[in-house]
């Protein structure tokens, strides 16, 4: 194995992404040389920025014609991510499925499998357990950013423990209790509400998936209201510690920060169709990333629907701001910057008495971010001319109109280029 590839991969991917156990770990195991062909090349990544190695062939069929194993569900979900990341979206929703198929196969979704197999490696049992719930979690993400998205991980929810922290890894024990997605809406009348931060991100995923439904199904405003309660209950019982998401050591808590964007984007998706906000979205079918919201009946609450969207965006796009380097975000959230870059340009564009220079900057910090992670991940790359785009458009038909959004000397040179 190419020991530098793999700590590459360590260094900057498996803290977004913590599926395989921890580096010394996996390299004694002998994993499968297709799954460390696949590790290898998302390093790559990371090792020659501006300029993203061809995808070979090989890294498909390997895994295609390998037998039914852990690792070959890993090496599919690794696959839809890289795939995400590289703007190659039917790959990436095929992979999905494909590791979908693989984890139902093996049982991963039953309680059983992995407490047997606990007995005999705690290390693997653990990584069979976030493989399943980081299945569950990224095909809910696609689901929501990929235009024609569908939710592929159609089961109820598994009953197996939620993932633990990194020390279950090496001593068998975290620190927490280990409790069912199924016992996490009694959590806050619990004696003992600690859980792992990689479990907070399961249920932030889960009540995303809630939110999706909902829009597509056009759901009442009283569900509406309960799915509301459920994010701010959330955001509440959220640990202080967790919360920073930056830590002393300057390094953002890539979890913690993950778990943060999904509720944020799961606000977003849940007020936008009933909020003012829909009447002026922008033309944007050519920004990847950005799926427009279902047609919703009007709702009497129009202006705290929309006053909730705003605030979302403005918190993603505090997310960005917490760390000048982006190398170890996951692709997910340049989707989630389109999607707030989204609700700000419609923000600019609709009489609703918001401080305008306030989202040009936070426009402004979101292309920049963008501009940073395309130097790795297409999906960023691709967005960035398409949002100034359509940024100046609105500027233009404003000032058009006689009511300038913001003079020229406020527009950060980032969305006039």
């Amino acid at each position: 194995m190419s020991k530098h590839l793999i700590k590459v991969f360590y260094e900057y991917f498996h803290p977004a992404h913590p599926i395989l156990p921890p580096f010394d770990l996996w390299v004694i195991s002998s994993p499968p040389q297709y799954l460390v062909n696949i590790v290898e090349f998302i390093g790559l990544h990371h090792v020659s920025p501006s300029q993203p190695p061809e995808v070979s062939n090989d890294l498909w069929i390997s895994t295609e014609s390998a037998e039914l194993t852990l690792e070959k569900a890993q090496a599919y979900l690794l696959l839809g991510i890289l795939f995400h990341g590289r703007k190659v979206p039917e790959c990436a929703k095929k992979c999905i499925g494909f590791a979908i198929e693989c984890s139902f196969r093996l049982g991963l979704h039953c309680k059983e499998l992995s407490d047997t197999v606990e007995m005999q490696s705690t290390a693997r049992a653990e990584s069979m357990r976030r493989t399943l719930w980081e299945i569950f979690i990224v095909d809910t993400i696609l689901a929501a950013v990929q235009i024609g998205g569908t939710l592929q991980f159609n089961m109820e929810t598994p009953d197996v423990s939620l993932p633990s922290e990194d020390e279950k890894f090496v001593d068998g024990h975290s620190g927490v209790y280990s409790i069912s997605a199924k016992d996490l809406s009694h959590r806050a009348f619990s004696d003992d509400d600690r859980i792992s931060s990689l479990a907070y991100r399961v249920e932030a995923s889960l009540i995303l998936r809630q939110c999706l439904v909902a829009c597509e199904t056009h759901a009442r405003e009283d569900t509406l209201e309960i799915l509301d309660s459920m994010i701010s209950a959330w955001f509440h019982r959220w640990p202080s510690d967790r919360s920073t998401i930056l830590q002393m050591n300057g390094k953002v808590n890539q979890i913690d920060f993950q778990s943060a964007m999904i509720m944020h984007c799961a606000s977003i998706y849940l007020h936008f169709p009933k909020s003012l906000l829909v009447s002026f979205l922008p033309n944007t079918g050519e920004v990847f990333c950005s799926r427009p919201p279902p047609i919703s009946s009007p709702s009497p609450n129009a202006q705290t629907h929309t006053a909730k969207i705003v605030n979302a965006a403005v918190e993603l796009s505090k997310l960005a701001s917490l760390s000048t380097s982006v190398t170890a975000h996951t692709p997910f959230f340049a989707c989630s910057l389109v999607l707030s870059s989204i609700v700000q340009v419609t923000v600019l564009s609709a009489p609703i008495g918001q401080p305008f220079g306030k989202h040009y900057s936070y426009l402004a910090l979101n292309i920049g971010v963008l501009k940073s992670m395309g130097s790795i991940w297409n999906v960023a790359a691709s967005s960035v001319g398409n949002l100034r785009a359509t940024t100046r458009e609105v500027e233009a038909a404003s000032a058009e109109a006689g009511h300038e959004i913001v003079g020229s000397m406020f527009i950060p040179a980032v969305l006039r280029k």
